[in-house]
């Protein structure tokens, strides 16, 4: 039975070891800069992000008040526009914001999608949007980590000083919690400024949901414990820091980038999102397909539903403009058209989530990118959300424009003007962040993914503490 004193003795000769080697200790100073760059560059995005927005809402609504007397339905072309706030956890974690867009032009008869993405004002082919919190320590710390540890037990195998470790006194059951804790504690001092850096601008950035952060810090922390858990696994089981090393990096190249991207190209494959093109031609071909309250055959029957409804025998004997009306159902029918297509387009991007999914079947990154952007507020989900909200606020001032139309037309028809009051009185876009509790529904599958790689990983270590037993090396 080891003591522990010397489990702490071994845990404190790798960290002096590690303090010792120059490689090591540039290697892990270079990856802290670059992390303090990564928040920096975060911070320096989400910080110009809202200040744009916000100068872009004062600017948008001081056109739209300052429009004068005009007819509510050319007010209603005119419109303005839906901009979505960057979450402030954001700065951890950036998500698809970087190729999603952030403002929603809002029209009468038209669902428009969103438009503003920041990679589009990129002056070259790097994706900034990516540079982050959470890209260094899901990329560049498990290979520091991996590096590091190759060799923590096999290079003790190689020099013969395993057996001192056995012959004063140190059990080779014991052996391998004793290196994973001098890992894990190298591990938690690279990633403690990091994360503390990080959180600390988050939390500057703006009102951030507490529950959801401490799980996002907690789920990294379970990813760098498991990191840790699969590098001294390979090490012991292998004979040499060389064969280790190899193994390590070729699971990192695997799990960080081949899988990752592999998984994206194929999920595009097996569920194919139609072009801006072929998606907005199809809309129109469906719009233009469905009777017409304005002219023809649908204007007859509109006509006829309109006066049987208020009791009159005559257009002229209405209480109210009829074409406001036809407005109205103009966009009923445009709205259920949209409904649909637009329902059809997140199905697929629900079946493009679920088979990456599979992928983490081979990558514990897969699952941990989903739960990271999912708690961060940056994922599909919360990009469909306020496409969502974008849409049900475009609805409510399209019917707030028609609905004076309607009152206060009369026979002047489309030659009613409305007052700026009017204008004053349509409130402005605002986003409603999505509540934790159905985003932490939405990721359960890839939490229990992690959970279930943790566990493949404590198996790992059992079977190696239980080798170094057998074979006393």
């Amino acid at each position: 039975m080891m003591t522990a004193s010397l489990y702490v003795s071994l845990a404190g000769k790798d960290w002096l070891e590690f303090r010792r080697d120059p490689r090591l200790v540039l290697m892990a100073v270079l990856v802290t800069l670059l992390a303090l760059a990564a928040v920096l560059t975060s911070w320096a995005r989400v910080s110009a992000h809202e200040a744009d927005r916000l100068a872009t809402i004062a600017a948008d609504r001081a056109t739209w008040e300052g429009q004068g007397e005009r007819n509510p339905h050319s007010a209603a072309h005119f419109s303005f526009w839906a901009l979505r706030p960057l979450a402030p956890m954001a700065l951890l974690d950036p998500g698809v914001t970087p190729h999603a867009g952030s403002a929603v032009w809002m029209e009468a008869h038209n669902r428009n999608p969103a438009q503003a993405r920041p990679v589009e004002d990129l002056a070259t082919g790097l994706d900034l949007g990516s540079f982050s919190a959470a890209w260094v320590m899901q990329t560049i710390m498990p290979l520091l980590i991996f590096v590091i540890g190759a060799g923590l037990v096999a290079r003790e195998r190689e020099r013969g000083t395993l057996r001192l470790m056995l012959a004063s006194g140190a059990s080779a059951g014991g052996l391998v919690p004793a290196k994973l804790g001098g890992l894990g504690r190298i591990a938690a001092l690279l990633a403690l400024p990091l994360l503390g850096a990080a959180v600390l601008a988050s939390l500057l950035a703006g009102a951030v949901q507490p529950a959801a952060l401490l799980l996002w810090v907690g789920v990294y922390a379970l990813w760098f414990a498991l990191l840790a858990a699969i590098t001294i696994a390979v090490s012991a089981l292998l004979r040499t820091a060389g064969q280790a090393q190899l193994l390590l990096i070729g699971l990192w190249l695997l799990a960080a980038l081949v899988v990752p991207r592999a998984g994206a190209g194929l999920a595009g494959t097996l569920a194919p999102v139609p072009d801006p093109g072929s998606f907005a031609t199809a809309i129109q071909a469906e719009l233009k397909a469905s009777p017409d309250p304005f002219e023809g055959d649908g204007a007859k029957a509109f006509e006829a539903d309109v006066m049987a409804r208020y009791k009159v025998s005559r257009l002229e004997d209405l209480p109210v403009n009829i074409d406001g009306l036809r407005l109205n159902a103009s966009e009923d029918h445009g709205d259920a058209v949209f409904d649909r297509a637009w329902a059809g387009l997140e199905a697929t991007y629900a079946q493009q989530h679920i088979a990456m999914r599979w992928t983490a079947l081979l990558s514990p990154l897969v699952p941990l990118q989903n739960v990271s952007m999912a708690l961060a507020g940056t994922d599909t989900a919360h990009q469909l959300d306020f496409q969502a909200q974008a849409e049900a606020h475009r609805r409510r001032v399209i019917r707030l424009l028609n609905l004076d139309f309607v009152e206060h037309a009369g026979a002047e028809g489309f030659d009613y003007k409305a007052s700026p009051a009017l204008w004053k009185s349509i409130p402005d876009f605002r986003y409603r962040p999505m509540p934790l509790a159905p985003v932490i529904d939405r990721i359960v599958p890839d939490l229990l993914a992690l959970a279930a790689w943790a566990g493949l990983a404590v198996v790992l270590l059992v079977l190696a503490s239980r080798r170094l037993v057998r074979q006393g090396v």
